[in-house]
């Protein structure tokens, strides 16, 4: 008897295992794939759509065609619960059974770690895609009325490197927009010293990221949580309150937030 495979997901994990079985084990297996979305997003792109960069469709497609074209069945629906001992998944589409799972669903921001940040004017997450567009409209407010802004990464993020990518590409949208001086830069983490990036560090990073924030004129603040958010403030746990601009966007790292 032919042997099941269910994958949870339709994103890198998802699509990455579903085809990665289906070709390793050339269709001697049936591949199914179930995704609460029916749409593959290219994440690391997400920086680029609040400045127009790019656009909802560079960095998308349906999953369904691309599924379907190397015998993977796709249903698009929401997994909500597994029974490992019958070995069957339910979702809102029905109830799938597997000899072999893979749960591959992706992240989820836990957007209550700073309190108010949901709440403060100015504050916007470019984590998923509806969010990033509503970060791209708060750029678009905050060049008529430029301000202070912060780029972070608190306590519990779960990737420090997008936060520095996102800090150097704001920077340099900045000093394009002719607005370095107008709308000082500050980077904020708990990091215990920059390019610890959650991992200890790299060998030289520390040394090369102080120089180029020296360069970008970029005030950073290590070592640190955020311990709420209000319009227009930052509230830091050694009780430093910084001021942001209140069209100023910030992103959501998996498991944590970065303020932007």
């Amino acid at each position: 008897m032919r042997k099941k495979v269910l994958v949870l997901g339709g994103n890198f994990g998802g699509l990455t295992a579903a085809l990665s079985v289906a070709h390793e084990l050339h269709g001697d297996v049936d591949v199914r794939v179930v995704s609460a979305s029916d749409t593959f997003l290219f994440t690391p792109s997400l920086i680029w759509l609040p400045f127009g960069k790019r656009r909802p469709s560079d960095i998308t497609f349906p999953l369904a065609p691309t599924l379907e074209s190397h015998g993977i069945d796709f249903v698009h629906a929401e997994a909500t619960r597994i029974d490992p001992v019958s070995r069957r998944v339910e979702t809102t589409a029905g109830s799938y059974w597997y000899d072999y799972l893979v749960i591959a669903t992706g992240y989820r921001n836990q957007r209550g770690v700073v309190p108010g940040l949901d709440e403060a004017d100015g504050a916007y997450t470019i984590t998923t895609l509806p969010d990033a567009v509503r970060a791209g409209e708060g750029w678009r407010r905050f060049l008529d009325a430029p301000g202070p802004v912060i780029v972070g990464a608190t306590q519990g993020a779960g990737c420090f490197g997008a936060a520095y990518e996102f800090l150097f590409n704001m920077s340099y949208r900045l000093r394009k927009a002719g607005l370095k001086r107008r709308a000082p830069l500050t980077y904020v983490t708990a990091e215990p010293f920059l390019g610890h990036f959650g991992i200890g560090g790299l060998p030289g990073g520390e040394k090369l990221l102080r120089m180029f924030l020296r360069k970008e004129r970029i005030t950073a603040v290590t070592g640190t949580a955020m311990t709420e958010a209000a319009p227009g403030k930052l509230a830091l746990d050694s009780g430093e309150r910084l001021d942001f601009a209140r069209a100023g966007p910030w992103r959501g790292t998996p498991q944590a937030q970065e303020l932007r």
